[in-house]
């Protein structure tokens, strides 16, 4: 179904009748179904003698979208294009504004005279307003009430949908029937030209001739000739709907357009334009052409043009692309190094190169591990266990004791870390938040121990491991090891190998498929029960709980929020649901949710960010 230029509709049966109404309009809707899953409404007005689209409102499976000239509104809120949520996706191009929903709508509006609606089959027998019922057949039901025939202006009037303050008048005027000139040279011309050749064949032209000839009689009355392009412009748009390929036949005295930047008209070119941050989307495109401003070919077979989207420079060839990283854009040929890679901006595309880089473990909030290859699971253990250690020569072993410490046994809490060094020779000390530690500095043959600061001890050997022990507000561990361990440790913590899927091997070299059933292999007391997976959510036993976890943890992931500078670097989403769960989990709900908290400002202390303030409205006693 479509509107085009001086008031012009085309139902999904094929009638085409015009319909000068100036009040809104049930453009259509589904009906004659227990659910309505869309309906559509348009308003025109008249802007220099010329008719123009200029608000559609759409309600697509209770979710609200309103289009007016450069603003979308979802639900009463502006929002930026391209736009994808609930099923609905709302993009812009050089000349439409494309609404597509899961259910089988989509809308295209070029933001002035004309809408082209394409419906799923599904809603055949199904719809209502000035599209009409979708059944076939061109006239019936349309334009008969009670086997009554009506004309179009009746019809159109039992679109009206008034808003609540409005009362808009019917349109009443009649429209000039005869032309006492012979306007069918230009209109029969143009659309039966070598251009339109192929469309011929696919859509009648002769109701496209007399609406053209239609335009141009009123073109004196209305002071406005620019209608007969639209008409023109409409049956492009249905032969290329049609499957056919319309050729150019504007030209530079009938209907001219111009374009920004170096882009060229097209008549019929794949709507999914190659853009630098997606060079190859016209390859996967399947949707019929269509008509608008797109890059030139490239003047030679092995240059690409696309349109740079990144510096808003037009088309340029694809190895002139930029490259984005970090909000940051770099020319192509620049490069950035960081921990553990270094990339290379290569037209439009990063070529990064992996370098050597250490493994990080850590134990958080007495329940969740990741491993050195970045895999997060939760254990929720009783007992001692390896977190790390040296499989084949024992150079180190890292050991650390899990406690039930609450009511539940979710609620668990890391009591010491131990270090073994030289195959058991040398043991350093367990820490154990029960007991004060007074170490400011310790040194030995292979490591030197020292307290940087009130909320950590560090362990620093001479051999590539370190351990960052926190014990305020809650005991918590994060090992660095040193590349040299690559594939040589087993535990916890993983084999190293920058591979997830095998981090659950168990003592026995067999990969379990769950936490719990890895983590018990692990365990360094034949006494210890074994733990059974829990899929418990602590916020869902206390309403207070969550609304206090929900508050603070939600500080993580605000995107104004003291965290939201290392957003890009870090993602929050693993701290903020580690965050919610101690939170709710633990009888000191303070102490745990500062120490996630500072689990996320490590994090991206790592990265070289700083996080300064955050303290300033939580977690103020542990400053």
């Amino acid at each position: 179904c479509s509107t085009w230029g001086n008031f012009h509709f085309k139902t999904f049966d094929g009638l085409i009748f015009s319909f000068p109404g100036l009040c809104n309009y049930v453009f259509a809707s589904h009906c004659n179904a227990p659910y309505e899953d869309f309906n559509i409404q348009i308003r025109r007005t008249v802007v220099e003698n010329a008719p123009t689209i200029n608000r559609i409102t759409m309600k697509l499976e209770g979710v609200a979208a309103e289009l007016t000239k450069d603003v979308v509104m979802i639900d009463s809120n502006r929002v930026q294009l391209p736009y994808s949520q609930s099923g609905i996706t709302i993009e812009k191009s050089s000349i439409y504004v494309k609404v597509a929903s899961k259910m089988g709508v989509v809308l295209m509006w070029n933001e002035d005279d004309s809408i082209l609606l394409e419906l799923n089959e599904k809603y055949a027998n199904q719809t209502c307003g000035l599209c009409g019922d979708f059944n076939g057949l061109p006239v019936y039901n349309e334009l008969y009430s009670n086997n009554i025939r009506m004309t179009a202006l009746q019809f159109g009037n039992m679109q009206k949908i008034d808003g609540p303050t409005e009362h808009c008048e019917d349109f009443t005027s009649t429209l000039p029937d005869n032309c006492t000139d012979n306007f069918d040279d230009i209109c029969q011309k143009t659309l039966t030209s070598s251009a339109f050749l192929e469309c011929n064949g696919l859509v009648d032209v002769e109701e496209y001739i007399m609406t053209c000839q239609d335009d141009l009689c009123r073109s004196e009355e209305s002071k406005n000739a620019s209608c007969i392009c639209d008409t023109f412009a409409e049956y492009s748009r249905q032969c290329a709907h049609a499957g056919g390929h319309p050729g150019e036949w504007r030209t530079s005295k009938l209907c001219p357009k111009k374009c920004p930047y170096n882009m060229q008209y097209q008549e019929c070119s794949s709507p999914c334009a190659d853009t630098c941050t997606n060079p190859k989307r016209s390859q996967f495109c399947e949707e019929h052409c269509m008509d608008g401003c797109f890059c030139p070919p490239g003047k030679f077979l092995d240059i690409h043009t696309v349109f740079d989207d990144i510096n808003n420079s037009g088309c340029i060839p694809q190895q002139q692309c930029s490259c984005i990283y970090n909000g940051n854009t770099y020319a192509t040929g620049a490069s950035f190094s960081e921990q553990c890679r270094s990339c290379t901006c290569n037209g439009g595309q990063w070529s990064c190169q992996d370098l050597s880089c250490p493994g990080t473990c850590s134990v958080e909030g007495g329940s969740h591990i990741s491993t050195y290859d970045r895999k997060h699971y939760d254990y929720h253990g009783d007992c001692t266990y390896v977190l790390s250690k040296h499989c084949k020569d024992e150079l180190f072993a890292i050991v650390v004791e899990l406690r039930k410490c609450g009511r539940t046994d979710t609620e668990t809490c890391l009591k010491t870390v131990t270090l073994n060094m030289n195959k058991g020779q040398t043991w350093f000390p367990a820490f154990n938040l029960t007991q004060k530690v007074i170490i400011l500095f310790l040194s030995v043959a292979n490591a030197t121990v020292f307290r940087p600061s009130s909320f950590f001890v560090n362990i620093h050997t001479n051999f590539g491991i370190k351990l960052e022990i926190q014990i305020i507000p809650i005991m918590q561990v994060f090992v660095r090891l040193d590349p040299i361990f690559k594939e040589q440790t087993c535990g916890l913590c993983g084999n190293f190998n920058d591979i997830q899927t095998d981090d659950f091997k168990a003592i026995n070299g067999l990969i379990e498929g769950t936490a719990a059933a890895f983590a018990n292999t692990w365990r360094t007391q034949a006494s210890c029960l074994d733990i059974q997976n829990s899929f418990e959510n602590p916020c869902a036993l206390s309403i207070e709980n969550e609304k206090y976890a929900q508050h603070w943890c939600g500080l993580l992931t605000d995107s104004k929020g003291p965290f939201a500078d290392c957003h890009y670097a870090v993602n929050p989403s693993i701290y903020h649901s580690n965050c919610m769960f101690d939170t709710c989990n633990c009888e000191n709900s303070e102490d745990c949710l500062c120490a996630a908290l500072s689990s996320y400002v490590r994090a991206c202390a790592a990265k070289g960010i700083q996080l300064d303030g955050w303290r300033t409205d939580v977690c103020c006693k542990y400053s």
